[in-house]
């Protein structure tokens, strides 16, 4: 966990530094590759996954933006963000003792696709199904926050 964050503050500096208005220079890539240096590549050999991790991240710093490779545009991707947001917040859950929200989430979507699939299998199935909150008397959830 602590890596995969490590590595996002680090795509983050490389963004920042290929981003930078003018032509890419050694000085713009400084602050990635000193944090490369100090944070990363002393934990990078504990693991085959962090070294490949590592590398992959440091690929950013090679090619410019527009002849990335898929594999590559994916570290770039909000949605690489967002991904470990989500492990770092129900680690944080998990090590609470509090996982209701994180069950609470597998469950919605189970739900989710469930009725999808009864839906698709031409099943007999209301419209709207209502989830038993209590509605807006009670609170209801939204996101992962209550609110009342």
């Amino acid at each position: 966990m602590h890596f995969s964050l490590l590595r996002l503050q680090l795509i983050e500096l490389i963004r920042t530094a290929v981003s930078a208005p003018g032509p890419p220079s050694t000085a713009s890539f400084t602050p990635a590759l000193e944090f490369a240096t100090a944070q990363l590549a002393p934990r990078a050999p504990t693991s085959p996954v962090f070294l490949q991790d590592l590398e992959r991240t440091m690929a950013l710093l090679i090619f410019p933006p527009e002849k990335l490779t898929p594999q590559l545009k994916a570290l770039l991707d909000p949605s690489l963000r967002q991904s470990v947001a989500s492990s770092v917040n129900e680690a944080i859950l998990a090590s609470q003792g509090d996982q209701r929200h994180a069950r609470l989430k597998r469950l919605t979507k189970l739900r989710c696709y469930t009725e999808q699939k009864a839906r698709d299998a031409k099943l007999d199935i209301p419209a709207s199904i209502d989830l038993g909150t209590g509605g807006a008397e009670e609170g209801y959830l939204e996101g992962d926050a209550m609110v009342t």
